[in-house]
């Protein structure tokens, strides 16, 4: 019998169980019927009583740690004591360029400006947006138009608050108005009083080492409630406005995602000195990045990678924390040291990302990386960013099914794999860290439909390489017509060296007047490497009519280098020809490195479903029974 009431059950039937052991144990208690009704009742509420504490210390203790608490105000405020403030919704961003005909004008201004908070709108499945320009701009009249090049707008409205500082209030904070706020927009201005005119602006705190007693910063959190919040230096460590000052506080309140892909724009404004003018509009990009807030998980996430970079950037996760913080337009992140080049480059850091809004970064937003970086990383250090190296991937997939199993037709299954392949792609492929991953391709396409018995999966590997028609084409458009091409997978090599490496048979070109393609040849003596060549298709041999460049199998490369097309090979408005130079991988896995990135090409890739005849006939199908080669 227990003397001693066991405490440390959490269970409701545990708890009423030791308790009445406890209590049969006592003399006062000795001829009780604890299972009747009064004590089993009374046992019923201590048990429940004790459960709830037990539950709420429970609770209280995981919400004190960062990776257990759930209540998003506690995830922020762990977060914040690692130095970390998590990211806000983000409002889309488009570029456009708008023209203003002052023709019909008597006497247009020589100049036009174009307001900060000027409303454009658009229509995203059929529901309209506000656009709104952040920065004035001015342009001059030419040929009776006003053109201003490179506007970017930004989803939502601006919102503007005031406060007046009270320094009686200890720590006074001032909050933003909403919880989906877009603090990259935010602009804090603070001004003697109600009637001054002047007003001094003041930026985010990024580096202690910058901030000095008249320093003109701000500090921004997120409170508990979800709302973002400002709240300036102490005097010593950043100026300390005085009571009476008033701060203003202008930021973007936008629908975050969805105006994502908005790509017709109407000005929604008017012009000073020019009516009856009209105006065009050409999108230049496509409004793109609008994000939600950032959810728990990032948080969790992303906070101690911040506070173990502690602001400065020494290993390639303190790179991707400080990026990732720093710039809100960054997708994946690649961080290497140049020691692992193909070529070692000491002394040297490559950084490489992808932007959530293009393909590529623009030189302002590298610009932008650089200065982030700047006075976080090691002195000797340099930093390089490098646009992304995509490599195309086609698969050239058969599938047996059972015809028995499915009401689709043969075309449908078809149609089925190639979404699943497609879809494969866009989500695991799409980071630096994307592998292709052969057996996790076969095995989501067996599962695509239940008639699917088995599949068979050979992938290729290609890249692009725009030759210009001349050397001095391509020195105008800033490039060169020599390529480096590196592979993310060793070569397969046939075991005669007469066979080619490489095929380029979808890009065809037109050298010294004839049909060309490139391809290889061996180097005799060499295993290591191979010619590249031009060369033209005959009836019974390939004529190679020039070595053009050298494949390399350790480095997994094929160089191009000294050679044109003709005049008018290309197709299109590009004065060159675009080469598509596959190679067969070594492996049947791909994996990306450095900032390398795969991705799957459904529209060059070769889909077949064929009915399993041992499936549907048994042991007389096996007669005819073919199966899938290895190789085309």
């Amino acid at each position: 019998m227990a003397s001693i009431l066991n405490v440390t059950e959490l269970d409701f039937d545990q708890i009423k169980k030791n308790l009445k052991a406890y209590l049969k144990n006592q003399d006062g208690f000795t001829d009780y019927d604890f299972d009747g009704a009064g004590l089993n009742i009374l046992l019923d509420v201590f048990a429940t009583n004790t459960h709830y504490s037990a539950l709420n210390a429970h609770y209280a203790l995981n919400e004190a740690f960062l990776d257990s608490a759930q209540i998003r105000g506690n995830v922020v405020t762990r977060a914040k004591s690692l130095g970390y403030i998590p990211r806000s919704t983000l409002s889309p961003r488009a570029t456009v360029s708008m023209t203003v005909n002052a023709a019909s004008v008597a006497s247009p201004p020589e100049t036009l400006t174009l307001k900060r908070g000027s409303k454009f709108t658009s229509l995203v499945d059929n529901e309209e947006y506000t656009f709104v320009n952040l920065n004035e701009t001015t342009v001059s009249l030419v040929s009776n138009k006003y053109v201003f090049t490179d506007v970017e707008l930004i989803q939502g409205v601006i919102k503007k608050t005031e406060y007046t500082v009270n320094n009686i209030v200890p720590n006074q904070k001032f909050q933003l108005n909403d919880t989906d706020a877009d603090t990259s927009t935010l602009i804090v201005k603070v001004k003697a009083n109600d009637n001054a005119f002047n007003e001094e602006t003041y930026s985010v705190y990024s580096d202690i080492s910058k901030v000095y007693s008249d320093s003109k910063v701000y500090w921004l959190q997120q409170n508990a409630n979800e709302y973002y919040e400002i709240y300036f230096g102490d005097g010593a460590t950043g100026v300390k406005p005085v009571t009476g000052y008033v701060v203003t506080i202008e930021y973007i309140y936008g629908n975050g995602t969805d105006a994502n892909g908005a790509n017709l724009f109407t000005f929604a404004g008017s012009f000073e000195g020019v009516d009856g003018s009209t105006n065009s509009i050409i999108t230049v990009s496509a409004a793109a990045a609008g994000q939600l807030k950032e959810t728990l998980e990032s948080i969790r996430f992303n906070a101690p990678l911040k506070f173990a970079a502690q602001n400065r950037a020494v290993t390639s996760d303190d790179y991707k924390a400080i990026i990732k913080s720093g710039f809100p337009n960054a997708g994946s992140i690649a961080v290497w040291g140049g020691e692992l080049n193909n070529t070692p480059d000491f002394g040297n850091v490559y950084i490489s990302i992808t932007p959530i809004n293009n393909y590529v970064l623009s030189d302002a937003e590298k610009t932008e990386i650089y200065d982030l970086l700047k006075t976080k990383t090691v002195p000797t250090i340099t930093s390089i960013i490098l646009d992304q190296d995509p490599t195309y991937i086609t698969v050239d997939v058969d599938v047996r099914y059972n015809p028995n199993l499915t009401g689709k037709t043969n075309a449908e299954i078809v149609t089925a794999i190639t979404q699943t392949i497609a879809d494969y792609s866009n989500e695991t492929l799409s980071t630096f860290d994307g592998v292709f991953r052969h057996s996790q391709v076969t095995r989501i396409i067996d599962i695509t439909d239940p008639s699917i018995i088995s599949s068979t999966v050979r992938p290729t590997m290609y890249k692009n390489a725009f030759v210009y028609e001349s050397d001095a084409i391509a020195l105008s458009a800033g490039k060169s017509n020599s390529f480096i091409l590196e592979y993310p997978a060793q070569f397969f090599q046939s075991k005669d060296p007469d066979d080619m490496i490489i095929n380029s048979d979808t890009s065809p070109f037109t050298y010294d007047g004839q049909i060309c393609y490139i391809g290889d040849t061996k180097i005799d003596g060499s295993t290591n490497t191979r010619n590249v060549v031009i060369y033209r298709k005959g009836s019974t041999s390939n004529l190679i009519l020039k070595v053009v460049g050298e494949l390399n199998f350790d480095k997994q490369t094929i160089s191009l280098s000294g050679f044109t097309p003709d005049a008018g090979a290309g197709t299109g408005t590009y004065a060159g020809v675009n080469l598509n130079i596959s190679v067969i991988p070594n492996s049947l896995d791909i994996a990306p490195s450095k900032n390398q990135l795969v991705g799957i090409v459904t529209k060059f890739s070769s889909f077949t479903a064929t009915v399993d005849k041992i499936a549907t006939s048994g042991q007389a199908g096996a007669i005819s029974y073919t199966t899938t080669p290895r190789l085309k």
